[in-house]
């Protein structure tokens, strides 16, 4: 399941896939005279980075290796399974090593438990894209990080994988002075801010006094 999500996002992103060898799906992309490469490869067994390389040079078609812009231009994206998120720190090692190796290709490890699967099932690209721009998906993630939602499952993959393009809605700014006078009357500080705004025009010494001052005030009231 999310490794034909990958394939849906690297069409998204103008990919055409060129060759499907076994595990591994070879992608090229052309926007005028810049050419990128990918290669969307399921790792059923963690390898060292020099065992990696060798298994996915061996299986690239010569179109690609030839071109002059391959060694430089190509990511290669790693789909890794785990029965459970937890056995992360069993491998951790290991997977940091090939997402370090500065060797051949730009690496990216993306794993994935049972209960993120789950969660997938039935969705497309296109609906993974949106979720991560649900407020509400977002505050339930926030209040339970550690469970498997539709939420944590589609921010690992824009995560994990930092060429794909995060969605975003047009908003009207507000100002940050507004914003500040907002949150420091919330906390009832209003006082206390309207002191420090005065800081330029009058020295540190005189600051302070003034805000031991309204201290003592409020503690007398």
């Amino acid at each position: 399941m999310i490794i034909e999500l990958i394939d849906e996002a690297l069409i998204a992103h103008q990919f055409v896939k060129e060759l499907e060898i076994n595990n591994t799906r070879f992608y090229k992309r052309e926007v005028g005279d810049a050419i990128r490469f990918a290669i969307l490869h399921k790792l059923d067994e963690l390898s060292t980075p020099k065992e990696l390389n060798a298994t996915i040079i061996q299986s690239t078609p010569d179109n690609f290796t030839n071109a002059p812009s391959f060694k430089k231009n190509c990511d290669l994206i790693c789909i890794h399974y785990l029965k459970q998120l937890s056995e992360f720190k069993m491998h951790e090692e290991e997977i940091f090593a090939i997402e370090e190796d500065p060797y051949y290709f730009k690496k990216y490890v993306l794993y994935y438990s049972d209960a993120e699967e789950k969660v997938l099932q039935g969705q497309t690209y296109e609906k993974i894209h949106a979720t991560i721009i649900s407020k509400e998906l977002f505050n339930e993630y926030k209040a339970e990080p550690l469970t498997a939602t539709q939420y944590s499952a589609a921010a690992k993959i824009f995560i994990k994988l930092p060429f794909l393009e995060l969605p975003f809605i047009k908003r009207d700014l507000v100002p940050l002075r507004l914003q500040t006078e907002g949150a420091v009357s919330e906390e009832g500080l209003a006082r206390t801010y309207e002191s420090i705004l005065k800081l330029s025009s009058t020295n540190v010494d005189d600051l302070i006094k003034e805000m031991i001052s309204d201290e003592l005030a409020n503690i007398q009231n």
